[in-house]
């Protein structure tokens, strides 16, 4: 709804109030400790919902502001006289929140209760949208995700899955409706998953032994409510942050706060295991989140605790890869795996080859402009700094210097078929050798791990590509174009320049009215067609890119690129290869993979450019099936396969199929006929990406 770091308007997005002839019984309860400044911001964001509210309840908690004053005023403000306004002020401070809810739902006369915390806000279809739920009778929590602002009603972020999500299973992504036990065992047996009970409808029912216990938490007792709340029935997630959850300014955590915190992440998380049989799966996530909290207590608290778990102490997990270089999908596909590792958990560091020039802050500076911002350690040179439980290499020629390197087990985060990358000979069979040191593998996509397995006899684990669902999705606000992209990067072999731009010659000859944009590359080139060369252009344009384009092309010669499954995300429907690396992973419903020739693909191209039945059909598939892709999927794959790397005898041999089951798609006659008609030599050398551009320049400068 809003773009981040804009400021949150509830008066601005106010909508007119529903006309229900008999609606259910709400009562808002706004317990209030020395929130002068926000609780009149609180009190409007209750009286402008477009769903009636029956009674609003403002408690008090003795503040030391003005908050009295303030509220009694807003009171006399309030025309609505059908509501009922109760205002109960302690005369002495509770020192605990939940008395004041369990005060909140004595008083309340409402079947349905929310409790709204003083200085947080939410929008005006908030109530409208929850007690949807309660029309199933055995729904009794109804809750949204949380936007989250700071004092100044400025967003910080637009979701708060970073925070609940602390395993990145993917789960709040969509909404839901689920028995509470089921909840208590997937989600609360970890966390805390409801982030803020602002965000919260209640059914109303006898809590008070529940809220009474719940008074002996410092900090965990709503978790504990809403555990026990939960064995009663159904809950019900919708997925738009309606709610408005203030972040104030940061406070510092001293060991005690913190110790007390973990105590009881332990507590709930020991009393849920006593009470269900949980899967290991989720013991492992109860052990993930532990460990999150280990950086913050002190060293003599750790050192009692590791003494009677000592499975809990921070594993350490060292990566091995190239220097980050602007574009590199294959670096940010690292990057992003080391923050979830690092969220799940894990210490994580970052060793990259000394060239003499880098220092390990230029090295984190380019990490975090490039790709997204990374607080793994970062060292320059290969002179391994700490002890590590994990070795991961990155590529072949890594693969040469982590033999080398000391870990307890060495694994290869594999993300193409680099052999392919070289002719064969002495260059391709050392690559190709680096399969066979016995370093644990796992691919990202089925392809890559089929051809361990087959080829090399390794048990491998992979995970699927996804796509970044926050950024990658339908915009309804571009306007559509007659026009196509293509992934044009030169200094890549496998992305397959000369194919491709044959092929939108073609496209352009028999389809002159298309337009075509590339993007992709920083290098400067001419073209003998009309064509409009982006470069490198930020995700987000990615994104606005593939909503104007009617068709996405895309080619990778060794492993699926992520590219396509990015289009797919926002609804482009995609021309690929035919080829053995792409049909293990991509679709048919969403992808046209095309034969290798410059004809066949611009045939493909102008198939779906020539039908919009076509093009809509795959545009839909694509949104729904990535919805089952998001990047969170990912994550959670490659934990477990991290998990399995350090836990097990990793033996995982399933068989993969294809799961693309249409024919090549070949080229037409009227194809083939401008094929021949613009047909010139291919030459194709091997002096590398600095000569090709060189030769680019001398063209130019020549014509």
């Amino acid at each position: 709804m809003y773009p981040e770091n804009q400021e949150i308007n509830i008066y601005k997005t106010k909508k007119p109030k529903l006309y229900i002839p008999q609606p259910r019984k709400v009562t808002a309860i706004i317990p209030n400790y020395n929130y002068a400044n926000f609780i009149i911001e609180r009190i409007d964001s209750i009286l402008n919902q477009t769903y009636p509210i029956y009674e609003l309840i403002i408690l008090d908690d003795c503040s030391t502001d003005n908050s009295i004053q303030v509220i009694e005023k807003k009171i006399k403000s309030i025309k609505d006289k059908k509501l009922q306004v109760k205002f109960l002020k302690n005369e002495k401070n509770s020192g605990c929140v939940f008395k004041q809810w369990r005060k909140g739902f004595e008083a309340a006369t409402g079947d349905f209760i929310w409790i709204a915390e003083a200085d947080d806000s939410a929008e005006s279809t908030f109530v409208q949208e929850l007690m949807k739920a309660f029309d199933d009778d055995k729904v009794v929590l109804s809750y949204c995700d949380s936007a989250r602002i700071d004092e100044k009603n400025q967003l910080i972020r637009y979701r708060s899955d970073d925070l609940y999500d602390m395993c990145r299973c993917g789960d709040w992504n969509m909404n839901y409706v689920r028995e509470g036990k089921k909840e208590i065992i997937d989600h609360l047996s970890v966390t805390n998953t409801i982030l803020n009970v602002s965000s919260v409808i209640w059914r109303k029912a006898d809590y008070q032994d529940i809220f009474t216990k719940a008074e002996e938490f410092k900090v965990a007792g709503d978790w504990y409510i809403y555990s026990q709340v939960l064995k009663t029935g159904r809950i019900s997630f919708l997925a738009k942050s309606l709610n408005y959850y203030r972040k104030h300014g940061s406070s510092v955590c001293t060991d005690i706060k913190a110790e007390a915190e973990f105590n009881e992440i332990c507590y709930m998380q020991d009393m849920i295991s006593k009470e269900y049989d949980l899967p290991e799966e989720i013991k492992r996530k109860q052990e993930q989140r532990r460990a999150l909290m280990l950086p913050k207590l002190s060293e003599e608290y750790l050192e009692e605790y590791r003494k009677t778990h000592p499975n809990n102490g921070k594993k350490k997990i060292a990566w091995v890869m190239p220097h980050p270089g602007k574009g590199s999908g294959g670096h940010r596909t690292i990057i992003q795996n080391v923050n979830a590792l690092l969220k799940a958990g894990y210490e994580c560091d970052i060793y990259v080859e000394d060239d003499d020039i880098s220092t390990p802050q230029i090295v984190r500076n380019k990490i975090n402009e490039y790709y997204e911002k990374c607080e793994a350690g970062i060292y320059v040179g290969l002179e391994v700094k700490k002890d590590y439980d994990l070795m991961f290499a990155t590529g072949w020629q890594i693969v040469e210097f982590v033999k080398n390197m000391p870990a307890r087990k060495k694994a290869y985060f594999i993300q193409d078929f680099e052999p392919w990358f070289f002719p064969m000979g002495d260059q391709y069979l050392i690559t190709e050798n680096s399969y066979r040191y016995g370093f644990k593998p796992v691919t990202i996509g089925k392809w890559l791990a089929h051809k361990m397995l087959a080829e090399y006899n390794n048990p491998v684990e992979y995970f699927d590509f996804g796509a970044d669902l926050q950024v990658y999705k339908k915009l309804d606000d571009v306007k559509k174009e007659n026009a196509i992209c293509f992934v044009y990067q030169p200094e890549k072999s496998r992305r397959c320049d000369i194919i491709g731009l044959r092929a939108l010659k073609i496209v352009k000859t028999l389809r002159p009215d298309v337009k075509i944009y590339l993007y992709g590359s920083s290098v400067e080139a001419t073209f003998d067609f009309a064509c409009e060369n982006l470069h490198i252009i930020p995700i987000q344009e990615c994104n606005k890119l593939y909503n104007k384009c009617k068709v996405g092309v895309c080619m990778s010669a060794s492993n699926p690129s992520r590219i396509p499954f990015e289009m797919m995300a926002a609804g482009l429907p995609v021309v690929e290869l035919y080829k053995e690396n792409n049909i293990y992973d991509m679709p048919d419903g969403g992808v046209v993979l095309a034969r290798t020739t410059p004809e066949a693909i611009a045939s493909a191209i102008i198939h779906l450019l020539d039908n919009e039945e076509k093009r809509n059909e795959m545009s839909a598939f694509g949104i729904n099936y990535m919805k089952d892709y998001p990047l969170e999927k990912g994550f959670t794959q490659f934990l477990k396969a991290v998990d399995d790397m350090l836990n097990t005898d990793y033996q995982n041999r399933e068989e993969i199929k294809p799961v693309y089951n249409q024919p090549a798609f070949e080229a037409s006659k009227e194809a083939s006929k401008v094929a021949v008609s613009q047909a010139q030599p291919f030459h194709i050398d091997n002096r590398g990406p600095l000569y090709r551009f060189l030769r680019r320049v001398k063209r130019k400068i020549m014509h």
